[in-house]
């Protein structure tokens, strides 16, 4: 991964789960990392974490936010001198339900996070980074981008959204030096997907969780810096003729 080594990396959603592992593999491997989220007591202790490992600096923002976002890439550049390549990661929490007994403000929610979010972030960056010669962007979909989800309607539309946002984009600005691609965890184990799982009684979630085990070939659920080296790989020049690509990592679930 030479390729990374003195590259400014800026990663949303990176202060927790599959984007903090991102921001671990990329300054581990000589890059100069932004993480941003909205929560900044996370953002200080993952500050704190990454710069025991390289130069890394968070900044709060709420992707859903443009003027936000616009910040957050001002700050960026302002404080690295450019950009060389994003991660989007940020996305909503959710509780799964019923898609009748979802509430509209919830359905607002995971749009606004996990779709507009996503928007807003590509918008500033690809800006950036026509300025400075090109770069690369990962987005973080999932692998219900590809599928349905019972109990996860909204979530499953807006993943399928950002692989439609990305699949786009990479062929509008290939052209032009930006490369984008999309990568599809399966089941991880991160703090989300234990939040998402916290309604559950102590002998139902083992029993979640012996059943999805079960399901996937490989026998497990995935480690964030499995992700987070999909991520890596797609941002290097290793994957360079690798553009509007949804890289599903699953275990085999999906094969």
């Amino acid at each position: 991964m030479q390729s990374i080594h003195g590259k400014v990396v800026l990663i949303t959603g990176g202060t927790t789960g599959i984007g903090l592992a991102a921001a671990m593999a990329f300054v581990a491997n000589g890059a100069k990392v932004v993480v941003a989220a909205r929560n900044v007591e996370q953002g200080a202790k993952a500050q704190l974490q990454l710069s025991k490992l390289g130069d890394a600096v968070f900044y709060g923002c709420d992707v859903s936010n443009p003027l936000s976002v616009a910040a957050l890439l001002r700050f960026t550049v302002e404080h690295f001198g450019q950009l060389n390549a994003a991660v989007n990661s940020a996305a909503c929490d959710f509780t799964p339900a019923a898609t009748h007994e979802m509430s509209f403000e919830m359905a607002s929610n995971t749009i606004s996070t996990d779709v507009l979010g996503v928007f807003n972030c590509m918008q500033q960056q690809i800006q950036a980074m026509l300025r400075f010669g090109g770069g690369t962007i990962v987005n973080v979909s999932s692998v219900n981008g590809l599928s349905g989800a019972p109990t996860a309607a909204m979530y499953s539309a807006a993943k399928h959204a950002v692989i439609g946002l990305t699949r786009s984009t990479a062929k509008e600005y290939i052209g032009r030096g930006v490369r984008i691609n999309v990568v599809c965890p399966g089941a991880t184990e991160t703090p989300r997907r234990t939040r998402r799982t916290a309604h559950l009684s102590e002998d139902h979630l083992l029993e979640h969780q012996a059943q999805l085990a079960k399901a996937i070939p490989i026998g497990r659920l995935a480690q964030a810096n499995e992700i987070a080296n999909a991520i890596l790989w797609l941002s290097s020049a290793a994957s360079s003729y690798v553009v509007g690509h949804s890289l599903v990592v699953d275990g085999g679930l999906h094969a």
